[in-house]
């Protein structure tokens, strides 16, 4: 895009100096090839295989049925609805998860655990995790006499900590003893390191480089899993039938979603984008995984592949913007996405009508086939969150165009639309039959879960990015914004931005508490593109997007092609 700063893909190409004022020099393709290629077109499964996992999963459903039922209005309740959540199959029981979580709010479960800072942590943060406001009270009672800091002898407790550390990051505003928590359990988890044991290290560094909360939910199913089976799962009946549960449903659900991404691998190959517009990245498969993040579960499957297919062709939209047209043609190209009309394409060049006419076609089979099932309105919604996004890049083309540095509210109004997140939050939702009108129009009023969640991808992109923009010499980005209307150094515009992240996921963790507007699963999917952004950026400093060989190939070795051996 034609502002230093990357939107939502973080792209690091950009047009030279000359190319915006040129028609003839263009920038030669500088992003990397894709890691995937079509790999995934030729993919076989092992459909006997599966057909036998899923008879023990119905076995293995009874047992953990029971389970839970035995545990009923006892501290180890809290306990098992946190592994249940954590290994990744709590929507298979979400009757049972919600009563249980109405029993542990209700009741004194950790009624001879008041003393225990682990079972207070793990009781605050399954409630939150859940939707209810538990209160930070309970945490009262593990400050010195003074009420100023937490007493020095839990730092003997490393359980203890790592499960305050952890429960710390469902805050919201205003909960400073969870701010204090923070700060207080980090410092003595880092202390503590050298004298723990191996998976006690490896465990708490994984929370220190990203708490569990802000992971998505597949690569922590993954982690936990392992992580379980080492504590306790030789030695535990009950923990070695949930583990078995798991890996069985990780391996069904990943089936499902090799399926899917097979669908998308083909269409893909078959409309020939990535060879017809060879200056964009080529990124299907990382924006089907950026879709099956968002909303995993298997009833989710169409509009996952609506989602995936959409965010492709999206992705090339913006390198469009960013790395190769020049601002003519992105006018013509906005002004086409306007109309959006096929008979538009005759005023287009050459080299990105293909991306225009398989997006309008694309659009208008699948309203067709919504049309037919009652739920078309969710295009036209679509249609929209594409217009603003292109208009959006269009009017950071005219900033660059123009050597103009906009101001810090104009840079942040019209960034967290090209960042791209209200488009991928709408995207999740099209192709979903329990998406209601209203909830659609709910997404149009950019409710603060939504706003927050493109906040936190805005400035994570900002801090990532933008040291490796200005060694290019690259034009103003919304940190250079700030400082120019500020008058703020480098630095404190970047601790400012932290804060500004830190709050957004306030504000997200209290826009899931109840009473919510929406099912959570629903909600569930703000919460969720934080956390792509997040784990794909904010853990390492690093574009795995664009750069997709390292890390993000290895994530999606093990959430698309290594099943979990059983």
């Amino acid at each position: 895009m034609a502002l230093a700063t990357p939107t939502l893909f973080c792209s690091t190409a950009h047009p030279p100096e000359n190319a915006v004022k040129s028609e003839i020099v263009r920038p030669v393709a500088q992003f990397p090839p894709s890691a995937w290629g079509h790999f995934f077109v030729d993919f076989v499964q092992d459909e006997a295989k599966l057909d036998e996992w899923t008879e023990r999963v119905q076995v293995l459903k009874k047992e953990v049925k029971m389970i839970l039922r035995n545990a009923e209005g006892t501290p180890y309740e809290i306990y098992l609805v946190d592994v249940v959540k954590r290994v990744g199959f709590a929507y298979q029981f979400e009757t049972e998860i919600e009563d249980a979580l109405y029993r542990i709010y209700n009741a004194n479960v950790s009624d001879g655990h008041g003393s225990d800072l682990y079972y207070e942590a793990l009781r605050f943060r399954v409630l939150r995790e859940g939707g209810y406001k538990a209160s930070t009270d309970v945490f009262e009672k593990f400050k010195d006499e003074q009420g100023k800091t937490f007493k020095k002898s839990l730092t003997e407790d490393i359980k203890g900590l790592l499960s305050l550390y952890e429960a710390a990051f469902l805050g919201i505003r205003g909960e400073d003893i969870l701010d204090e928590a923070i700060a207080f359990t980090s410092e003595h988890l880092k202390s503590s390191l050298p004298n723990l044991d191996p998976l006690l290290v490896k465990q708490i560094q994984r929370a220190l480089e990203l708490p569990t909360h802000k992971r998505l939910p597949r690569t922590n199913a993954r982690y936990f899993i392992s992580f379980y089976e080492e504590i306790d799962g030789k030695t535990s009946e009950d923990m070695r039938t949930l583990l078995e549960y798991a890996k069985l449903d990780f391996n069904l659900v990943q089936a499902v979603h090799q399926r899917e991404i097979k669908d998308v691998s083909m269409w893909w190959k078959e409309k020939g984008l990535a060879e017809k517009l060879s200056y964009a990245r080529n990124r299907a498969v990382e924006c089907y995984v950026w879709n099956m993040s968002v909303a995993p579960e298997p009833r989710f499957s169409r509009a996952r592949v609506f989602g995936a297919t959409t965010l492709s062709m999206i992705s090339m939209t913006d390198d469009t913007y960013d790395a190769y047209g020049v601002y003519e043609e992105l006018k013509q190209y906005t002004e086409a996405i306007e109309r959006w009309d096929l008979a538009a394409m005759d005023e287009l060049p050459d080299y990105v009508k293909p991306l225009y006419h398989e997006l309008i076609t694309y659009f208008k089979e699948t309203e067709e086939e919504l049309e037919r099932e009652g739920y078309s309105y969710q295009i036209g919604y679509m249609k929209k969150a594409v217009q603003d996004l292109c208009r959006g890049y269009f009017t950071e083309a005219e900033w660059y165009h123009n050597r103009y540095t906009p101001g810090t509210e104009e840079y942040i109004r019209v960034s967290l639309i090209t960042c791209g997140y209200p488009a991928v939050f709408l995207l999740t939702m099209v192709c979903m039959k329990e998406a209601s009108v209203e909830a659609f129009e709910w997404w149009n009023s950019q409710p603060r879960i939504v706003m927050a969640a493109a906040e936190i991808c805005r400035f994570i992109d900002d801090l990532v990015s933008n040291k490796f923009e200005q060694e290019r010499g690259h034009v103003v980005s919304g940190i250079e914004c700030f400082m120019e209307e500020k008058g703020m150094a480098r630095q404190e515009v970047q601790d400012l931005f932290k804060h500004f992240y830190d709050t957004a996921w306030k504000d997200i963790n209290e826009a899931c508490l109840r009473p919510i507007p929406f099912p959570m699963y629903i909600l569930s999917k703000a919460v969720n593109l934080a956390r792509v952004i997040d784990g794909w950026y904010n853990s390492n400093d690093e574009d795995e997007y664009t750069f997709s060989g390292g890390r993000t190939k290895e994530m999606i070795t093990a959430l698309l092609v290594d099943p979990i051996p059983v």
